[in-house]
């Protein structure tokens, strides 16, 4: 018998899960790595550190059923460029969608208008997370190096090119380079030009079906699989993380809440926003993803939690939601804005500061703590809200992640959303999507909708109207106090590098 392995490259850890060729799950496997942050605003990985933990899973995976691994298909993280030389050598980190160091070139390109060029053209938002800025950035920073580098590619590329000798890209993440075209799904000769390179510097585009080919000699005795196993090209964690909890139409929403998060939609056609709050990312010519990626999602949670619970930093999470529950629905008027690591969606700005407004002497640290899960959700949902505007309000949302675990936040979902929340058994969404796809390249599946006979659902938390009234008072509050304090954030920033 044969197998499929779904390959998950995250920000933080590399995730395989082994499937059999009925896409039942039989063993996963996981390998962290580090985070290089030397200083402010860098967040870049080893890429070779990267590619050691994926081979190291896929050894593992493949050892259980003696190599007979019919395919592996990727998920992959966005938005990290790898610059390599004349011989493929590396000759960067991988600079990771978390890494603020272009945040110069953002500012300066809404000034002259390319900002917003960049995001009609291409559905990218205005942020440094896209690698058409760090480009310009690195241009201007250290021209020698980049001029030095004959390919940019990203994370997925370079495993799969180390794999199998060719670098080429999915449609779904070049989409996150801010150099694809959305009305042509090609690069854009006119925003390479601004980025200064051309586009053979860029990988081949694919479709995630692809087969690129099969595993070079070398990696086929380091992985312990067959000399047959296929390659498939896969696509990025934000499309396969929508596509794995079944949210295939504009009817259901996917709601992907851990560390930080992202509420995602899949539309016919494209979209933009007349105010960039969302992105517009194409998977082929009918499917385009819509969606707000939030960095302030658990590991708000994380801080809260070591903050506010009783002093106490080995306070539990559980301890930390029992305590929030104690609390009224709406935290007494206690309006907590999240943005304690910068911003992306709704307002996309690095320079984003947290908040407690309207604190008096009479609140808790209760109030405070279901204050902090409310402002976490208020802030998701603010980002829903253009999703919602440009398509219509959905009828369910798939929900993941690990901050989706409890009671309390699913339920808090479904009243500030007022839309069923629908829990999924299988949490590793972007491994089976990578899986479905690999079915699709051996002919297993043929169409997008089939993933749903893979996904299994949980519980469905229902909207308690009498709660959904309160947040819908509320929200509007939240999105005032957000929007004045928006001009403050640059202010803090200016202070700071006094």
């Amino acid at each position: 018998m044969k197998y499929i392995i779904g390959m998950d490259i995250g920000t933080t850890a590399a995730k395989g899960v082994l499937y059999d060729l009925n896409g039942q799950m039989i063993i996963s496997a996981s390998r962290g790595y580090p985070l290089i942050q030397r200083k402010l605003g860098q967040a870049e990985e080893d890429p070779q550190v990267i590619l050691d933990a994926v081979q190291k899973i896929i050894f593992k995976l493949a050892e259980k059923v003696q190599g007979e691994v019919a395919a592996i298909s990727w998920s992959s993280q966005m938005h990290s460029l790898i610059g390599l030389g004349k011989n493929y050598e590396i000759l960067t980190n991988s600079i990771t969608w978390a890494d603020n160091s272009c945040t110069n070139i953002v500012e300066e390109a809404k000034k002259n208008g390319l900002a917003q060029k960049i995001y009609h053209t291409t559905g990218m938002p205005i942020y440094p997370m896209a690698p058409i800025y760090k480009l310009m950035w690195l241009k201007q920073s250290n021209p020698n190096l980049f001029h030095q580098v004959q390919k940019w590619i990203g994370i997925k590329e370079y495993i799969i090119f180390r794999l199998t000798g060719k670098i080429m890209i999915d449609t779904t993440m070049a989409a996150g380079t801010g150099m694809l075209n959305l009305k042509t799904l090609s690069l854009d000769q006119d925003l390479l030009q601004k980025a200064g390179i051309a586009a053979d510097q860029l990988p081949d585009l694919a479709s995630p079906t692809e087969i690129v080919g099969s595993v070079s000699t070398e990696y086929v005795q380091k992985l312990g699989i067959s000399a047959d196993t296929k390659i498939v090209l896969g696509a990025s964690d934000g499309y396969l993380s929508t596509i794995g909890v079944d949210a295939v139409d504009e009817n259901h929403f996917a709601l992907n809440v851990g560390t930080s998060g992202a509420v995602r939609t899949i539309s016919p056609q494209a979209q933009v926003d007349q105010d960039a709050r969302y992105f517009c990312y194409p998977a082929s010519k009918r499917q385009f993803l819509l969606g707000g990626p939030i960095n302030n999602g658990g590991i708000v949670l994380d801080w809260a939690r070591r903050t506010l619970t009783l002093l106490n930093e080995k306070a539990t999470v559980k301890d930390f939601l029992r305590l929030a529950k104690s609390a009224q629905v709406g935290s007494n008027g206690l309006i907590f804005l999240p943005y304690l690591g910068g911003e992306r969606a709704p307002i996309w700005d690095a320079n984003a500061r947290g908040s407690f407004v309207g604190l008096t002497r009479q609140h808790t640290k209760a109030d405070m703590a279901r204050a902090v899960i409310e402002g976490i959700i208020f802030n998701l949902y603010d980002a829903a809200t253009g999703l919602i505007e440009s398509t219509k309000k959905p009828a369910a949302i798939n929900a993941t992640g690990g901050f989706m675990q409890s009671d309390l936040i699913r339920q808090t979902c479904a009243d500030i959303f007022d839309v069923p929340i629908v829990t999924m058994k299988e949490q590793q969404s972007g491994s089976l999507a990578a899986m479905f796809l690999a079915r699709q390249a051996l002919g297993l599946n043929k169409n997008v909708d089939e993933i749903g006979r893979f996904v299994e659902k949980g519980k469905v938390y229902y909207p308690n109207q009498k709660e959904a009234a309160i947040y819908q008072k509320l929200f509007p509050l939240y999105r005032e106090i957000k929007n004045d304090l928006a001009a403050s954030y640059q202010k803090f920033r200016d202070i700071n590098t006094i």
